[in-house]
C-alpha cells in the first residue's frame, strides 16, 4: 500500500505534523508504512474490525504506531485537539453517518490541523456497488446498480452466478450495511456544510461513464443520482479545521 502512503505524504500539513491519525486502516499496511518511515512522528491507526491480514501484520509494529479497534464515527476516546492530520482512503464511502463522522473528526484535529480524504467510488458511479471487491469477474454491469431493482438484477443474474452466488451478489447491492450509497453531491453537500473549511475537492473521473449509461440510470433512476454526478468515480478532499 505504498502508494496511498505517497499519497498521504504530498499531502500539505503531513510534514509538519507530530501526531497523524489514520481512519478505516484496513490491514494498516498504510500507517506502518508510514510510522517506519517516520519515526520521530506518532501515528494511531483505527478501524472497526481487525481483519486476518491485519492480525499478521501486528508483529511488525512499530514503537510509534498505536492499533486501535474502534468507530469512525465516534472518536470519544480521543482527546480534544489532539492530531495534527488525519487521512483515510476509500473510507468515507462506507460511512453512512458522514455528518457524525466529521464532526468527530474536527473535534479531534487540532486548530490549523488537516482531514485529507480519498472518497472512492462513488455510489453515483459505474463501480459504486463495491461488488467488484467480492469477486474479480463480477458479472454486474456498469451503473446498473443505480436503475435496477433487486428482482430485476436478480433475473439478470440468475444465468452468470451460480444460485447462491447470486444471494450474496444481492445482498452486497441492496442490503449491505456497511455502505453509505452517498451520490457525489451528497457528499460534497455534507462536506461543504462541515464544520471544516473546504480547502480542495479534486473530481476523480469515472473511465466507464458513457452516455448510454447516462439514459439508463435517469430513465428509472432509483437512488436519485443527477446527470453531473455520473463522471465521476472518486474525489480527493482536504479539509482544515480553522
Amino acid at each position: 500500500m505504498t502508494w496511498q502512503g505517497n499519497w498521504v505524504i504530498k499531502r500539505d500539513g503531513f510534514a509538519s505534523a507530530r501526531r497523524v491519525l489514520e481512519i478505516g486502516a484496513g490491514a494498516f499496511e498504510t500507517s506502518l508504512y508510514l510510522a517506519i518511515k517516520f519515526p520521530d512522528k506518532e501515528f494511531v491507526s483505527v478501524d472497526f474490525v481487525l481483519s486476518a491480514n491485519a492480525l499478521k501484520n501486528f508483529a511488525d509494529i512499530p514503537q510509534n504506531l498505536t492499533i486501535v479497534k474502534h468507530d469512525a464515527r465516534d472518536f470519544g476516546i480521543f482527546s480534544t485537539d489532539y492530531f495534527d492530520f488525519a487521512f483515510s482512503v476509500a473510507v468515507v464511502e462506507h460511512i453512512r453517518e458522514l455528518e457524525e463522522h466529521l464532526k468527530e473528526t474536527h473535534r479531534i484535529v487540532r486548530k490549523g490541523g488537516r482531514y485529507d480524504f480519498w472518497v472512492a467510488p462513488f455510489w453515483s458511479s459505474s463501480m459504486g456497488h463495491h461488488c467488484y471487491h467480492w469477486r474479480a469477474d463480477c458479472p454486474i454491469p456498469h451503473y446498473s446498480h443505480l436503475y435496477l431493482t433487486k428482482d430485476e438484477m436478480s433475473e439478470f443474474l440468475q444465468s452468470r452466478l451460480p444460485k447462491n452466488s447470486v444471494s450474496e451478489a444481492l445482498y452486497l447491492l441492496y442490503e449491505r450495511g456497511d455502505l453509505a450509497r452517498l451520490n457525489r453531491a451528497d457528499v460534497y453537500e455534507i462536506v461543504k456544510n462541515s464544520e471544516f473549511s473546504l480547502i480542495e475537492w479534486e473530481d476523480e473521473k469515472d473511465q466507464n461513464y458513457s452516455e448510454e449509461f447516462v439514459s439508463k440510470v435517469l430513465a428509472s433512476n432509483i437512488y436519485g443520482v443527477i446527470r453531473e454526478d455520473m463522471p465521476f468515480k472518486g474525489a480527493k478532499v482536504s479539509l482544515m479545521k480553522n
